[in-house]
């Protein structure tokens, strides 16, 4: 058995390895949020400016802090992300693969990780500078953990006192890392048995004190630069439970009806359809059967997970008089947390398929004349190459190829006129390669002669815009050519057009 399980885990190790390797060299232009959140608060963690960085931006700490480690060794930042977010990427196997080894079988724990590693958003987070796969991994961790310590309470008691570390480290990721002490402070109150009540007090008591030792620190910190007490300096506490923004001018019933719409769009669109059916198939089987020890704990944290992102999305969302939507922030990588946990009903969806094939086909005596462990295998081998051939393209699929052409721009600008150089752009990226400074050009508000007399002001030479954007705005076309003088344009099949104007006078 243990020989097995090294071979299933050296066989996730390597897939995960491979993808993230191919998808490390496919992931051409960097991410907004790398680019503007995550690097400037890691410069300045390698600078020794740990007050600027963590006042840089809204951004939790952990993930630049990482990122400014590596960055000693490659002195490149966003090779430095990259690699922090590709390590961890391929290392979420290994929690998620014990923890559905405990709850569901070894069987399910494999194929559900095999499931995650090839999942489109789950790959290409982890190729980018995002600090999504860091948080999953430090989320999935902590709840195996968790797990693990609440089974074993009799033998380590004192592990109680590392679920608050784990859940801090979570936290310091991503501001929803405090779900994980709110799931097993509940789980122990209402569900845990424990063979004398003041164990469970007693644990619950221990929990609440360490987190709070642990919290604290951090939490005021928060509360001195910003005023308030709030999770992170983009979330209010509560802006996170969805208790601000509730004016009178929308009913309460259309604001529900939105959010919950718009949060499961959300879900769809993260989770991909095979997934979903197989999800459907898995929840339904455990419908009918008993649940394991253990499915509870999960499905507490799935409820929980998606009531926050409920309230995140009843608060975030700017309404209008007219019952009309300004505005909504929420996106796809806010659901992420659910994929990993329901992932283990994916797994049983499949074996739930497998059993079904596998009787319908030897009941036709398809594969009668093959002994019953090569049956298996023809099934298997199938579904798994079906399951691939719907997926992988997906996952395959280069990142920012189209905006190649950005960082481009961005490097010639740089090479003529060095750093710290002021462009006016729709196109930030263009500043971050360039190494300079940007201000944002909307000309939905502002003309273009405002837009030269800031320029000027700022002592900014470049105006950097997309070709469609002179398409979508002929008026600006034809007159800016009065001000501005073409230097260079990049244009390639598939990508999008650029073009760098430099500044008369």
């Amino acid at each position: 058995m243990i020989k097995r399980e090294r071979i299933d885990l050296a066989i996730l190790l390597l897939v995960s390895v491979l993808l993230s390797i191919y998808l490390f060299f496919q992931t051409y232009v960097i991410s907004l949020d790398g680019a503007f959140q995550y690097i400037p608060m890691a410069k300045d963690f390698a600078s020794g400016l740990f007050k600027e960085g963590f006042q840089k931006t809204g951004q939790q700490p952990l993930y630049p802090l990482l990122i400014s480690s590596v960055s000693c060794w490659t002195k490149d930042f966003e090779l430095a992300g990259m690699l922090v977010s590709s390590f961890f990427g391929v290392l979420i196997i290994l929690p998620v693969y014990y923890l559905g080894k405990w709850v569901f079988g070894q069987q399910v724990a494999f194929i559900s990780v095999l499931l995650l590693i090839i999942h489109p958003h789950i790959r290409r987070f982890s190729a980018d500078v995002l600090k999504e796969s860091t948080y999953l991994f430090f989320l999935a961790t902590a709840i195996w953990f968790s797990w693990k310590t609440i089974q074993g309470e009799k033998r380590y008691p004192y592990l109680y006192l590392w679920i608050p570390f784990l859940s801090v480290l979570t936290y310091l990721v991503r501001p929803d890392g405090v779900e994980i002490f709110l799931v097993v402070f509940f789980y122990i109150l209402f569900i845990k048995k424990f063979s004398a009540s003041k164990e469970k007090w007693t644990i619950l008591l221990l929990l609440i004190l360490s987190s709070a030792l642990l919290f604290l620190p951090y939490l005021i910190h928060l509360k001195e630069t910003t005023g308030v007490w709030t999770l992170s300096r983009a979330k209010t506490i509560s802006g996170f439970l969805g208790l601000g923004g509730m004016g009178d001018e929308v009913s309460l019933i259309h604001k529900i009806q939105f959010s919950l719409k718009k949060l499961n769009t959300e879900i769809f669109s993260i989770y991909h359809p095979l997934y979903i059916f197989l999800l459907v198939i898995g929840l339904l089987k455990r419908r009918f059967s008993h649940f394991r020890t253990g499915e509870g704990f999960l499905f507490l944290f799935c409820v929980l997970h998606y009531a926050a992102l409920f309230l995140l999305a009843l608060n975030i969302t700017e309404w209008s008089e007219k019952e009309t939507v300004r505005a909504v922030n929420l996106s796809g990588r806010h659901v992420l947390p659910l994929l990993i946990f329901s992932i283990y009903w994916v797994g049983e969806g499949i074996l739930v398929l497998y059993d079904w094939i596998y009787k319908k086909m030897e009941s036709k005596r398809y594969l009668h004349p093959l002994e019953s462990k090569k049956r298996s295998m023809v099934v298997w081998g199938t579904l798994f190459i079906l399951i691939l051939a719907v997926v992988i393209p997906k996952t395959l699929k280069p990142q920012r190829y189209e905006r190649l052409t950005e960082k481009k721009a961005g490097i010639w600008i740089k090479a003529q006129s060095g750093k710290g150089v002021t462009i006016f752009t729709t196109l930030p990226r263009v500043a971050y390669y360039a190494d300079g400074k940007y201000e944002y050009v909307d000309f939905n508000k502002d003309m273009l002669d405002k837009i030269k007399a800031s320029m000027v002001e700022r002592e900014a030479r470049y105006l950097v815009l997309r070709g469609r954007e002179l398409t979508d705005y002929p008026e600006i076309a034809k007159s800016i050519n009065r001000d501005f003088i073409e230097i260079i344009r990049y244009e390639e099949k598939g990508i999008e057009k650029v073009v760098i104007y430099k500044r008369l006078g």
